[in-house]
């Protein structure tokens, strides 16, 4: 996934200051639409988009959460899941991406 983190450029923004989670959620959409992931209903994407943080914040492998936003969202492929869990983690979890330029804990 960090490779797929590391070549997307239309990741959502980072902010000087914390954007509300509408803003926030808002971003998200965008970001899914300009890297042609397609998406039925905004509020079910970003709550996939959430739990999928909820699962890394748990240690779940990189993988497992991709496996997992495929399955949860029929007719999505794994690029496909590999980009939403990506541009999820930039936008809800952050912290995840920190091994994207090197190394990772």
């Amino acid at each position: 996934m960090l490779g797929i983190v590391a070549a997307l450029s239309f990741t959502v923004p980072a902010h000087a200051e914390p954007a509300s989670d509408a803003k926030l959620d808002a971003n998200f959409l965008d970001a899914l639409q300009r890297a042609g992931v397609s998406f039925n209903n905004g509020a079910t994407a970003v709550n996939s988009a959430k739990a999928a943080c909820a699962m890394m914040n748990q240690g779940q492998p990189e993988i497992d959460v991709i496996r997992r936003v495929a399955e949860q969202n029929p007719g999505i492929d794994t690029t496909s899941a590999a980009k939403f869990t990506a541009i999820a983690a930039s936008a809800y979890c952050p912290q995840h991406l920190q091994g994207a330029g090197g190394s990772q804990n």
